[in-house]
This record gives structure tokens, C-alpha cells and sequence, in this order.
């Protein structure tokens, strides 16, 4: 098939190229598929190659990269294993995924070469679309099920369909479940009669799954704390924003950053406070409390905490 070469060169080229960059935070795949391919009835004579019965039964590989939690492309090279009709195909296709839960809806589009045995036309190139429905099963064990358009980009204009499934393998470290400890406080060396010792305020606010909106549940929290900073004009606050495990590093690092801003922007805006005195600082799923491997656990990993630390003396 002329165009294999050309097609494969140009994804692997595009994979590699992609993965070199130091600041890609995406991953390969490879997968293994299985697709029923009904060819254009115009495709081979006195054959209804878009029945099921004579449709081609297509065994599929998959090479592929996921740039992030919304696009991802890939390489497939499939047969005909059935022997109903000797189908021979490749192509590229693009995806453009909708939202960050176990599953969600895709689009897809790409180019493709066929090679039909017995055809009216038996080498050809297509265009195609698509939508499907993609599924983690895992952290690296994802599933696929799509349906595709082929329109031929020769004189013959045939159409071909396809349905099929996929089992993608991805290439990435695992998430591993790590309980962060909290910091210890350094204290000063002891005075002969005075000392100083520290006291801290601790203000803890968790969200729902990809939200960083403040409840209203956490208004005593806040009054208190924004309290503690208005008797106290000298010290500051630094607010710390986590996710749980579920979606991308890169997406989960930004939602921590929006979750810490918010609470950040609400002491701003309801309480007055200076905007100088707070900092934010985002550690996406690095620093879970429990497992995320349960509902519970997740719930409690996706949080924002601020603490304030102020020291005071006392005599002993």
C-alpha cells in the first residue's frame, strides 16, 4: 500500500517530536481494535460489501499520543480478518475530547488509505469524521468505541462506515497514593524566663468534583480567619489548592491554582482583605490525604487549605 509509509512516518514524526519537548506532560499509546468496516456497495462488483454479512471484519493495531486530557492523535493499521472481502487499511485520526469524568464523548477526523482486493477501484484515500465514547477503565487501561464516516477523494465518491472498539494501553507512571504530612514548626531557642511559640489558624474548604465554587457551609471558617488577619495588619496567609487523581497532571494543576485564587479572591472581596498579604500556590494531585481509590478519599484530597502562623510571646 503506497501511503502507509507516508502516513506512518508522519505520526511517528509527530509523536516524537512531541514527547522530546520538556514541557509536554503527555503520553503514548498503543492499542489493539476491532472494527466492522462496511465498504461502499459500488466498491466490488456483485458484492454487498455493506451488508454485516459481507462487511469487513477489521483486526486492528494503534499507535498513538495523548497530549493532554482534550486531544489526542494516533496511528492505526488494520486487515481484514474475516475473508469476506481482503481489506487492507490505514489511517490518522485526530481527537478532540468533551470533559474530565471517567467518560466522556469525542470527535474525531482524519485521512486514511484502503486497499480493497477484487475492487472497481482497489487503491483509494478517504477523509473521515466521526464520534465515540471514550472510557478510563484504569489509570493507563483505556476503552474506546467509536463510529466513523469514510468519503473517498476519488472519481468513484464511495462511502464506507465503520464501527468499532478499542483497548489503549497507556503509557504513563503510575499515581501513586501518598499521605503528605503536615510541616513541623521550627521553634526558637528558649529565653531564660520568655519564649516564643507559635500559634496557628487553619482554614480547610473542599470542593466537588472539577469545581473550585466556595459553600457557603465554610462562611464561619472564613469570618473567623479574615478576624485573625484584621487584629493582626503584620502577618500573612498562604493558601495551598489540591485535586484528587481523577484527569491529567497539567488540567489537575490548574484546577489546584483556581481552587487556592478563589479562596484567595473571597477574602479579598467579602472581608476586605489587602490582596498582598495572601499568597496561592497550586499542587494539582502531588500531596493527596487519603486514598483515591475510594469516593471518600477523593472528596478529601480536593481541597484548599491556609494557614496562618503567628508568633507570640509568653513567660514561663
Amino acid at each position: 500500500m503506497k501511503k502507509l509509509g507516508v502516513l506512518g512516518s508522519a505520526i511517528l514524526m509527530s509523536i516524537y517530536a512531541h514527547s522530546a519537548s520538556a514541557e509536554s506532560a503527555g503520553n503514548v499509546y498503543l492499542g489493539l481494535g476491532a472494527s466492522a468496516l462496511a465498504l461502499d456497495n459500488a466498491r466490488v462488483v456483485d458484492v454487498p460489501t455493506s451488508s454485516p454479512g459481507h462487511s469487513s471484519k477489521m483486526f486492528n493495531g494503534i499507535l498513538g499520543y495523548q497530549f493532554n486530557h482534550q486531544w489526542a492523535v494516533d496511528l492505526t493499521l488494520g486487515t481484514d480478518f474475516s475473508g469476506e472481502v481482503g481489506t487492507d487499511q490505514a489511517h490518522i485520526n485526530g481527537y478532540r475530547f468533551f470533559g474530565v469524568k471517567k467518560w466522556k464523548p469525542y470527535l474525531s477526523a482524519g485521512v486514511s488509505a484502503f486497499d480493497v482486493d477484487n475492487a472497481t477501484d482497489s487503491s483509494t484515500q478517504q477523509i473521515q469524521g466521526g464520534f465515540g465514547v471514550s472510557g478510563d477503565l484504569s489509570n493507563n487501561l483505556e476503552l474506546r468505541l467509536g463510529y466513523q464516516v469514510f468519503v473517498d477523494l476519488g472519481d468513484e465518491s464511495n462511502t464506507d462506515k465503520a464501527l468499532g472498539l478499542a483497548l489503549n494501553w497507556h503509557l504513563r507512571k503510575p499515581k501513586t497514593v501518598a499521605v503528605s504530612q503536615p510541616a513541623s514548626v521550627a521553634q526558637p531557642e528558649s529565653a531564660p524566663r520568655q519564649k516564643e511559640v507559635i500559634d496557628t489558624y487553619e482554614l480547610l474548604v473542599e470542593f466537588d468534583f472539577d469545581k473550585y465554587d466556595i459553600r457557603k457551609v465554610y462562611r464561619p471558617q472564613f469570618e473567623e480567619i479574615a478576624n485573625v488577619l484584621k487584629e493582626s495588619p503584620d502577618i500573612s496567609m498562604t493558601i495551598e489548592g489540591h485535586t484528587d487523581w481523577i484527569g491529567t497532571e497539567r488540567y489537575n494543576q490548574g484546577l489546584s491554582q483556581r481552587r487556592a485564587n478563589a479562596v484567595r479572591d473571597k477574602f479579598i472581596q467579602d472581608y476586605g482583605i489587602t490582596g498582598s498579604r495572601i499568597s496561592t500556590i497550586g499542587y494539582g494531585e502531588t500531596r493527596p490525604i487519603a486514598d483515591n481509590n475510594t469516593v471518600a478519599g477523593r472528596q478529601r484530597n480536593r481541597r484548599a487549605i491556609s494557614v496562618i502562623l503567628r508568633p507570640r510571646i509568653v513567660t514561663e
